[in-house]
């Protein structure tokens, strides 16, 4: 049986289609728990909890993440925890690239 992991996954763009693009694809994607989404005149935002096995899905985020149009403004900050592997990981995507900020 997999530990589950919680990911808390904030985002933000200035491209409202995106935004809820990422939304949709997470959840057909994930289990995902809660979904809220933000409005302003020019910054789309959302905070997203999910599901995971084990720790951060990094395959899939990367897959969600990959043809994305270069020169996107969208920033994903992504905290995950499993408590039974005392697992704690901390993911940013940003100018086009995934980064683990503790292996940084």
């Amino acid at each position: 049986m997999a530990n589950i992991c919680t990911n808390t996954l904030y985002l933000s763009t200035g491209d409202m289609k995106l935004r809820d693009s990422i939304i949709d694809t997470l959840r057909n994607t994930f289990n995902c728990n809660e979904v809220h989404a933000f409005d302003n005149s020019e910054i789309f935002e959302c905070e997203i909890e999910f599901d995971s096995r084990w720790t951060f899905p990094f395959k899939e985020m990367e897959e969600l993440t990959e043809n994305l149009p270069e020169g996107n403004d969208l920033h994903i900050y992504v905290v995950s925890y499993e408590f039974g592997c005392e697992y704690v990981g901390f993911n940013i995507y940003a100018l086009g690239e995934w980064r683990d900020k503790f292996a940084d």
